[in-house]
């Protein structure tokens, strides 16, 4: 206890003169407060005189202080909290607070803070870059959609087509041209006068195409079959009619569609009133849609498209406007990012392929930002492309050699590449039609040229047959083999085929399935 002393020795001269002021008020109180203070203090303390209660408060006001100065770990200079710890230090220390108090507080209200470097090590790509938002995103946002002449035209070609109900719309591109933004800002332009239901996973059956536009509708259609579906649908849309809206169906990835659902789709347009069309369709594809439709079996729809578009591939300077495009829209605004040299390296390495540009600029962005690089030069749009090279790491295989017939021609020049059965066949009417007598005669009948392609059952159909036996109409999407050597078609193409029931059970809706072809 022998600290209270100089405690009260430390307070003294601040509460002096309030203490001369209330002197009458505690030579009266006098007695009570030794009174009351006799019990607690007289066992430990007596022979010390006693001090006044509040004298006592304060003494410990300041000690705990004190103490918590102590502990409190010093701000570094850095941080700007000093000028809201400051006015709390300086009401302690005008309380009462010692000396070692006030100079604390006056060395925390003039320790300076450290500005911030303009570019931290700890920012991210968007911030070095001055951006709000990635302008290279993958996703198909409106916002970000650039007009080339081919763009501007084939969305005013789609929107007058729908508002004159001219019933089929389609709209043709390469990969990553766009489509789909295109098709995302076409819906948002109609979001206020028609009801859309757009589709996107084409590898379906007529059913499920009719199910899928019946939910989108919120229309209930458990337990139909196809024609009640179909009645139900045509309902819905005269509802949508009488509500003053039109129906718009956008199709993406069409030609992924067979031809079942192609004839499916057609079988829509005839949703009529003696006035207008019920439902406008729009058929949105690659090249590959255009080879279905130019289909015989397929006349019919093809004969109803009344607007068709086309996108084509930026130019070098259409390119440079499509990433300043991307890039404001994203939020920038401050100094060139790519140079002109960098852009034109762009422009040729993309192709002007939307898609690709995107894939370039994002990833020469995400190097100049690991290198702490403010601008893109052709050199690091380089480097990125032969990165983002898939070709180089594919393994393609070794020409094969031509065949060294010991008669061969000039005929057999054209034989390189193509099977070994093909060539030896083709070696073989060779030499019959020259008549050599060393040519060895087939044995049996003469084999036809044929292929074996892959592909997937995509409907399996009871067909109705004069015979007791069942008849199953099987519906397969075939990919082409390059080097079949028959006429098939360019890239994917469907065939229809006729099997009896137990050829049938061994196939499923889904399942892979070979299937050989012959020529006669």
């Amino acid at each position: 206890m022998s600290t209270e002393p100089m405690l009260l020795e430390s307070v003294d001269a601040v509460v002096a003169p309030e203490v001369s002021a209330a002197a009458p008020e505690i030579s009266e109180a006098a007695p009570e407060i030794a009174e009351m203070a006799a019990p607690a203090f007289a066992p430990s303390m007596p022979a010390e005189p006693l001090a006044p209660p509040f004298l006592l408060g304060i003494a410990d006001i300041e000690e705990r202080i004190a103490g918590e100065l102590a502990m409190a770990p010093q701000p570094s200079a850095a941080q700007e909290t000093a000028p809201e710890t400051a006015p709390e230090i300086a009401m302690a220390a005008a309380a009462g607070a010692s000396g070692e108090i006030a100079e604390a507080a006056a060395d925390l209200q003039a320790a300076p803070a450290s500005a911030p470097a303009e570019k931290s090590t700890t920012d991210n790509l968007l911030s070095f870059y001055g951006l709000q938002q990635q302008p290279f995103d993958v996703t198909p946002d409106p916002a970000y959609l650039y007009f080339t002449p081919s763009h501007r035209a084939a969305l005013t070609s789609l929107k007058e087509g729908i508002e004159h109900f001219r019933g089929f719309m389609m709209l043709v591109a390469d990969p990553g041209m766009g489509k789909t933004t295109l098709l995302n800002r076409l819906m948002e332009e109609l979001a206020e006068s028609a009801r859309i239901v757009f589709l996107f996973q084409t590898q379906c059956t007529s059913r499920e195409l009719l199910c899928f536009i019946l939910n989108e509708l919120e229309v209930d259609h458990t337990g139909m079959d196809v024609v009640a579906m179909h009645r139900a649908l045509n309902q819905a849309l005269l509802e949508e009619m009488l509500r003053g809206r039109r129906f718009v169906l956008v199709v993406d990835e069409a030609q992924n569609l067979s031809e079942p659902v192609l004839e499916t789709i057609r079988l829509l347009s005839d949703f009529e009133t003696t006035h207008s069309k019920l439902i406008q369709i729009v058929l949105a594809g690659q090249p590959q849609l255009a080879d279905s439709l130019m289909r015989p079996s397929l006349v019919q729809l093809r004969q109803r498209i009344a607007a068709l578009s086309n996108l084509k591939p930026l130019s070098v300077a259409e390119t440079a406007e499509y990433i300043t495009h991307r890039l404001r829209s994203a939020g920038w605004a401050g100094n060139a990012l790519f140079t002109d040299e960098a852009l034109e390296a762009i422009a040729q390495l993309s192709g002007g392929v939307p898609r690709t540009i995107n894939n370039l600029c994002f990833n020469s962005l995400l190097g100049g930002f690991r290198n702490r690089e403010e601008m893109i030069n052709a050199d690091i749009v380089k480097q990125v492309a032969e990165a983002l090279n898939l070709d180089s790491l594919a393994r393609h295989p070794e020409p094969e050699a031509a065949p060294q017939a010991a008669n061969a021609g000039p005929d057999t020049v054209g034989t390189v590449g193509a099977t070994e059965f093909a060539r030896a066949l083709a070696s073989a009417f060779f030499a019959e039609a020259r008549g050599e007598a060393s040519a060895e005669p087939f044995i049996g009948p003469k084999p036809n040229p044929g292929v074996t392609l892959t592909g997937n059952v995509t409907e399996k159909v009871r067909s109705q047959s004069w015979s007791k036996r069942h008849e199953y109409r099987i519906l397969v999407t075939l990919e082409r083999e390059a080097t079949s050597g028959l006429a098939v078609a360019d890239h994917y193409y469907c065939c229809s085929i006729y099997v009896d029931e137990a050829m049938a059970n061994g196939l499923e809706v889904g399942k892979p399935v070979r299937i050989k072809l012959e020529q006669d």
